[in-house]
């Protein structure tokens, strides 16, 4: 087996293929491009945007327009711009930053979109305190404004004394709020907390939405920051998801802007359309429909495969209704794998779309199904490490499927359950894949994006070769003298701390000390926090992970975060290192998801009925129904095609051997296994 020789039958078929996106082009007629795993989809992209560029780049440079490329990804977007080569003509980016590219200079129609969303946001604080349970106490005032007007005057007062622990917070709260009217409020701190921050919160909306009635300068602006997933609305500051909506709604109701960018733009290509939000899909099909109505030339690219969607984010197969009447085209040929692969991810996609390899030499790999328990994984990675030469050079990735796993064997196991036991994540547990383990930083949560950051700063002060550029923005040096310059960076480098939590502390340590005001701007430009200092760093993240607890648990809850922070700094090191996909052992274990757009030689998949505390059966419902999918319908459907598609983009990673080891009794739906994987074998791993 060495997938070298390529069949000409194959090569001319593919060709026929891209020349049929060729002529779509030509035409400006809509596609929506499939091509199964491993099958060259980034190619045919790549190809099409080197067509467009040789056809009518000398057209596109003389009217001073561009071809937008839409990617998932930072790495996506480094890939493509990379194996394009440099050309100004194309704009290659990640969806987000695209789309504020788009409308970030459309501040007055943005100004009004924003002041509808911070009246809606308002209106439904005001009926949640109004109409919900946990704010009767308030509920019971008889003079509601005073209550309010007497908390928002003593507002420094409450923040003061609210992690002081019940009695003494009360206490101090019975001086602003003397009288009896105000006995049943302050019963419960937790409540009373609840009811004060919502309150704050409609203070806050009603204040900006008064200066940007007033004209003030700061609210003139809305801003989109990438670093960040949580609005700040009153701070004129939106998330990743709020940007989908503003762009759609702007460009819904503004037709001049459709006007200008289908001018500006007259090529859109959309990498990975299955994980695109619907919101951009949206976006796409208003300036679809107003070319057409205008009869302006527009091309609209759509560049995927449906059985590849692993998010809940993505439109996935929906996208034919969000935007019918495209031209469909496919790729059948196969050029990562061996034909012994193929044939199981043929069967697992079980579609319309079944793969063939491109090369004549493709047969030659090894795929085998064994079922065991969890005492044997080690062994049974160990064999394989023997049997397939495993080393630096020639690596062994695993494939677990549950996030403690990947934690535990990438050696951060005490960060993920310290962040997984936090009042936060036990809530909100179905995000802890993206916001704790995803390499993707846009998506990891406020906390891990900031520990991210922090750590990030730790390792380039800490690298003699780090680079002036990489250590402070051309924001803060670009003004300073080399003997500025200098002096900041051996500020910089005397920050400190064998410890995370110690290096944290030596950084506002300074901070506090120091009069050098570009020390202060680039610890100001990593935090972001209301005021630097090491206890102000842990109310905001006891903001974020300990919210709406009781006051009395404040202190243990900090107890928590310190430990959080006092655990080993190897294992930040090392979750540093998985986020940013360094990978310097001969066995690596990652997440299902995390390996979308990758392949490996040599792949072992540990699978098992549970996916998490909440989906007890997801494979095993999966491999039980696999047989007679025909007859599922509606959510059932839904959650079978998931689990399908994340079953198909983990075992397609593989090229030439793939072993799954499932870690439950697979007796009850051996049948459905079979249908897939042939012959089930019991793992018999000598310890």
């Amino acid at each position: 087996m060495s997938l070298t020789q390529v069949s000409e039958e194959a090569i001319a078929q593919e060709q026929r293929i891209q020349e049929q996106i060729f002529r779509s082009i030509d035409e400006y007629q809509n596609i929506i491009f499939n091509a199964g795993a491993g099958a060259g989809k980034t190619y045919a992209l790549i190809e099409s945007l080197k067509y467009i560029i040789e056809i009518k780049g000398e057209q596109l440079n003389s009217h001073n327009q561009n071809i937008i490329c839409i990617t998932y990804t930072n790495v996506a977007t480094k890939e493509i711009q990379d194996r394009l080569g440099n050309t100004k003509l194309v704009k290659v980016s990640t969806i987000h930053e695209r789309l504020w590219d788009l409308i970030k200079d459309y501040q007055k129609q943005l100004l009004k979109i924003h002041i509808i969303k911070l009246k809606c946001e308002n209106r439904k604080l005001k009926q949640d305190i109004k109409t919900d349970s946990k704010y009767t106490a308030y509920q019971g005032l008889e003079d509601k404004e005073a209550f309010i007007e007497i908390m928002t005057k003593n507002r420094d007062i409450y923040y003061q004394n609210k992690d002081k622990g019940a009695e003494p917070f009360r206490e101090a709260m019975k001086i602003v709020l003397s009288g009896e009217s105000y006995n049943q409020i302050l019963r419960s701190m937790s409540k009373f907390n609840d009811t004060v921050k919502i309150l704050f919160r409609i203070k806050n909306y009603e204040k900006c939405l008064e200066k940007i009635d007033a004209g003030e300068l700061e609210y003139k602006t809305v801003i989109y920051n990438a670093r960040f997933n949580n609005d700040r609305l009153y701070k004129m500051l939106i998330s990743h998801d709020t940007l989908l909506e503003y762009t759609y709604q702007i460009i819904n109701r503004y037709v001049l802007i459709r006007q200008i960018i289908i001018d500006k733009y007259p090529y859109i290509l959309v990498d990975e359309y299955q994980d695109t939000d619907e919101n951009v899909v949206k976006v796409l099909k208003l300036l679809s429909d107003y070319s057409e109505r205008i009869n302006h030339n527009l091309f609209i690219g759509y560049f995927g495969d449906t059985a590849q969607n692993i998010y809940d984010t993505g439109v996935g197969s929906t996208i034919l209704e969000l935007h019918p009447n495209l031209n469909s085209i496919s790729k059948i040929y196969n050029r990562r794998s061996t034909n012994e692969v193929i044939q199981v991810i043929n069967k697992v996609r079980n579609d319309g779309i079944q793969q063939e390899s491109i090369y004549s030499d493709a047969n030659g790999g090894s795929v085998k199904f064994y079922y065991g328990n969890e005492g044997d994984i080690d062994n049974f990675i160990e064999k394989y490490k023997r049997e397939w030469n495993i080393n630096v050079d020639n690596k062994l990735h695993c494939l677990v499927l549950t996030n403690a796993l990947v934690a535990k064997y990438n050696k951060f196991e005490n960060i993920y359950q310290k962040l997984k036991e936090t009042p936060y994540f036990k809530s909100n547990w179905e995000n802890i894949n993206t916001e704790i383990l995803s390499q993707d930083l846009s998506k990891l949560g406020s906390v891990p994006n900031l520990f991210y950051r922090i750590m990030d700063f730790k390792v380039k002060i800490e690298n003699p070769k780090t680079s002036i550029i990489d250590l402070i923005s051309e924001k803060t040096y670009k003004n300073l003298t080399f003997n500025q310059i200098k002096e900041l960076i051996q500020l910089l480098k005397s920050v400190d701390g064998e410890s995370f939590k110690v290096f944290i502390e030596s950084v506002f340590q300074i901070y506090n000390e120091t009069d050098n005001i570009s020390y202060k701007g680039v610890i100001r430009e990593i935090f972001e926090l209301e005021s630097y200092t090491f206890n102000n760093f842990l109310d905001y993240i006891l903001s974020r992970l300990f919210s709406n607890i009781e006051p009395e648990d404040v202190e243990s809850s900090k107890v928590k975060l310190i430990e959080l922070l006092e655990v080993d700094y190897i294992e930040y090191v090392a979750w540093f290192d998985f986020i940013n996909k360094i990978e310097s052992q001969d066995v690596i274990y990652h997440t299902y998801h995390g390996t979308k757009g990758e392949e490996y030689k040599n792949v072992i998949i540990l699978m098992q009925n549970a996916f998490g505390a909440r989906e007890c059966n997801k494979f095993s419902s999966f491999f039980e129904n696999y047989p007679n999918e025909e007859n599922l319908d509606g959510s059932d459907l839904e959650k079978y095609t998931n689990t399908k598609n994340l079953l198909y983009v983990s075992c397609s990673r593989a090229i030439e051997n793939l072993r799954i080891l499932y870690l439950d009794d697979v007796s009850s739906f051996k049948q459905g296994i079979e249908s897939i994987f042939d012959t089930v074998y019991e793992c018999e791993v000598e310890n």
